[in-house]
């Protein structure tokens, strides 16, 4: 007999992203690196069964390199980036884009990419993760 899991149901929320939550993060290692060399500052607004939503700074000499597993959307805020991203499946289409704030971003799952931030300022973006991903950060008290 094969069971079915049951449904996780999220609640509904929304969040207003205020640039002095992020600056008052702490500037912490990007965990997501074999060995964390890259520097980040994140505040996660909501972590629900469906959808986590965070708010991210990358910063220059920085590099990030990153292999999907869900997908993602990303509000580029401020500062200046450029990707460099393969496609799935087998990430023959590959190419190249500069971000700047006012783009909108979607990473699907399986994709590989990597980002250099360009500008001195911070490349800051809302990131939008769909199902979320069950990554632990602290969720911002509001």
């Amino acid at each position: 007999m094969t069971s079915i899991a049951p449904i996780v149901w999220s609640r509904v929320r929304w969040c207003r992203p205020d640039p002095a939550d992020l600056e008052a993060a702490p500037l912490q290692d990007y965990p997501f690196h074999r060995e964390p060399t890259a520097k980040f500052k994140i505040v996660t607004y909501f972590s629900e069964p469906a959808v986590l939503v965070a708010y991210e700074d990358w910063y220059k000499d920085n590099d990030i390199e990153w292999v999907m597993f869900n997908e993602t959307l990303m509000f580029v805020q401020s500062g200046r980036a450029e990707m460099t991203y393969w496609n799935p499946p087998n990430w023959t289409d590959r190419g190249t884009v500069v971000l700047e704030a006012g783009t909108v971003l979607f990473l699907p799952r399986g994709g590989h990419v990597w980002f250099r931030v360009l500008s001195d300022e911070p490349f800051r973006r809302v990131v939008v993760d769909i199902p979320n991903p069950g990554f632990e950060f602290q969720e911002a008290s509001r």
